[in-house]
């Protein structure tokens, strides 16, 4: 089966985010879903530094994912939905054993939808979200 996260590939930048979106779609399909919850947290960490990077490139001093959340919200640089949605994911893997097959998928399409929002915004990408199918073996 076809990974719902192969568009990746084809934007530079975007392999590390692609290989462990495939390993949390993997795990959601061998039912490990507390695996899938952590790797999602990770996921939306990464693409909120990356955000961060994009609508702040002069930024000098580190800063982590939380921190980066905290930035977006209070420049309002993205609407209401996309922090929610970031917040969301980050917050997917705060209690990973509390996870069942219902919140997994639902994590899953938010995390597909986020994608599909970040590669068509910063990377000039054409892709159509609602194209998502996950079934578990």
């Amino acid at each position: 089966m076809a990974s719902n996260f192969a568009f990746l590939k084809s934007y530079h930048g975007m392999h590390k985010l692609h290989h462990l979106s495939h390993m949390a779609e993997k795990a959601y399909r061998n039912g490990q879903f507390a695996t899938e919850a952590l790797l999602i947290s990770e996921i939306s960490g990464r693409l909120i530094r990356k955000l961060v990077k994009q609508e702040l490139p002069n930024l000098n001093h580190p800063f982590n994912s939380e921190d980066g959340l905290i930035m977006l919200q209070a420049t309002q640089l993205l609407n209401d939905e996309l922090i929610m949605l970031l917040t969301q994911l980050r917050a997917a893997g705060r209690h990973p054993k509390r996870i069942d097959a219902a919140f997994a998928y639902q994590v899953m399409v938010k995390l597909h939808y986020l994608l599909i929002w970040y590669v068509n915004h910063y990377l000039d990408g054409h892709e159509e979200p609602g194209h998502f199918k996950l079934h578990r073996h």
